[in-house]
């Protein structure tokens, strides 16, 4: 009988539901495998040149930056050891909750931005029982259409779950599958599960002293993935010589290593919308959606230049002492436009995840995640009577039940930067009861209504409004 697990990832804010033992794949499971190696960060260490590494990954990798026991400090101290002269920056890309399709997507972003001379890979735990071939080949495609001296390394991280396929000496499913990708473009692994599932499944450490969950190591834990490290990283590093990559063709057929780029299409207007006396408004103002009707520019202008929709970045700590009396400085939002990220489809904030993002041509999620929230702001084209209807579904947020989040709207007028509090939507999470907002006020032309989220929960937590609509109507 299988039995389920709940695992909450703190770091992602995401709630998963993981069967209790994950299906083994068919590639054997070892210690590391050399292949072509890193020949072109050895001669560049040999060398005694600067050279910048990047670790991507999920929650394991982003918390490995965190301590000294982590992989992402121990890999460089390891370098230096056997290249004394060496003079190595980090990068660390892991973004908790993440598998290797969110990689394949911000790689451009988070990874190849950095110029790196090798990248380091994690998807193993976060991918699960998923043939994740495709995002891995772009993760590889991008790596060397960018550069083709990069070097590459997948490495494998340990789930629970995972102990019986290792004990059977096979990889688990996901890493199976990275597996093959590695073997197909020549590229290393490292097997710091397998190394540190051999000492669990022995008894040699109690997996307890490993682990404080189901997959998150404790000190002990990232010391076992460093002991695999330290007897991987000389078997890479033994040809010192800079030697291109070679891409060739790729396992899966047709391979879309970068999707087309977006083309915005023009937000349909609502005729069956009436007024609350049952007129028809004079004009009507859609929210756009993200990846729909709206991309690129943080703002949205109507046909003649003029600016209808802005979303800014407000950082978390501004939103929630604003909370308070609903009232906030405009200030906090002049010269933050969220950034749009192309291949996530959605507005991002200055940590880079994603603050107002589209679910499709009927809503859009305005979210909090990370240090940014997002803030819609409606911008008046010219002076009258606004009527605004807001819906959405409920907040979807993991977080006890107890926590509260709202909806706050605010007026700026022209050439003021206090705001005036028009509206408030406030719920519990255990109530989803989702956003159902009507208001009517008088506007002057660039006056501004902002839609503010507040929530008191840590900034780990991931959520937001979906499938949000606002229709701003003109008597």
């Amino acid at each position: 009988m299988i039995r389920k697990i709940f695992l909450v990832l703190l770091l992602s804010g995401t709630l998963f539901t993981l069967p209790a033992a994950e299906k083994s794949g068919d590639e054997p499971a070892r210690i590391c495998s050399v292949r072509d190696g890193m020949p072109n960060l050895a001669a560049k260490l040999a060398a005694g040149k600067k050279v910048t590494i990047v670790f991507l990954g999920g929650s394991i990798t982003q918390m490995g930056g965190t301590t000294d026991d982590g992989f992402v400090r121990a890999v460089p101290n390891l370098l230096k050891k056997l290249y004394p002269g060496a003079e190595i920056r980090v990068h660390n890309a892991g973004v908790g909750g993440s598998g290797s399709p969110e990689g394949a997507q911000r790689y451009d972003r988070d990874v190849l931005r950095w110029n790196p001379d090798a990248v380091f890979v994690e998807f193993a735990v976060n991918d699960r029982n998923f043939d994740r071939t495709v995002p891995m080949e772009r993760i590889v495609h991008k790596t060397w259409r960018k550069d083709p001296h990069i070097d590459l390394v997948f490495f494998y991280t340990l789930d629970q779950s995972q102990l019986e396929s290792y004990r059977a000496g096979k990889l688990p499913f996901a890493a199976s599958c990275h597996e093959k990708v590695a073997a197909f473009y020549g590229i290393p692994t490292v097997g710091t599960a397998c190394h540190a599932a051999q000492k669990i499944n022995s008894g040699s450490i109690r997996w307890q002293d490993f682990s404080g969950d189901t997959c998150h190591p404790r000190p002990a834990g990232y010391r076992l993935f460093n002991e695999a490290f330290a007897r991987a990283l000389p078997a890479f590093l033994a040809e010192e010589k800079r030697m291109p990559h070679k891409l060739g063709k790729s396992t899966t057929k047709n391979l879309e290593v970068y999707p087309p780029r977006l083309t915005a299409r023009k937000p349909a207007i609502p005729a069956s919308f009436r007024l609350p006396d049952g007129t028809k408004p004079a004009e009507l103002y859609p929210l756009p959606v993200p990846a729909e009707h709206w991309v690129g520019d943080a703002r949205y202008c109507l046909p003649s230049g003029k600016e209808l929709w802005r979303i800014d970045r407000l950082a978390r700590k501004n939103a929630l002492r604003s909370g308070g009396t609903m009232e906030m400085d405009s200030s906090l939002l002049e010269n933050r436009p969220a950034e749009w990220f192309e291949e996530g489809r959605a507005f991002t904030g200055s940590d880079g995840n994603a603050v107002f993002s589209g679910d499709g041509p009927d809503g859009a999620t305005l979210g909090l995640s990370g240090s940014d929230i997002g803030v819609i702001r409606f911008i008046a084209p010219e002076t009258g009577r606004y009527v605004f209807q807001v819906r959405s579904g409920a907040f979807d947020m993991w977080a006890n039940d107890g926590s509260t989040v709202a909806l706050a709207v605010l007026k700026f007028s022209a050439g003021e930067t206090r705001g005036k509090l028009l509206a408030l939507h406030s719920e519990r999470k255990k109530d989803r009861k989702g956003v159902s907002l009507d208001f009517e006020c008088s506007l002057a032309s660039g006056d501004t209504v902002a839609f503010v989220p507040v929530a008191n929960v840590p900034e780990y937590i991931r959520g937001g409004w979906r499938k949000l609509r606002i229709t701003a109507a003109k008597r």
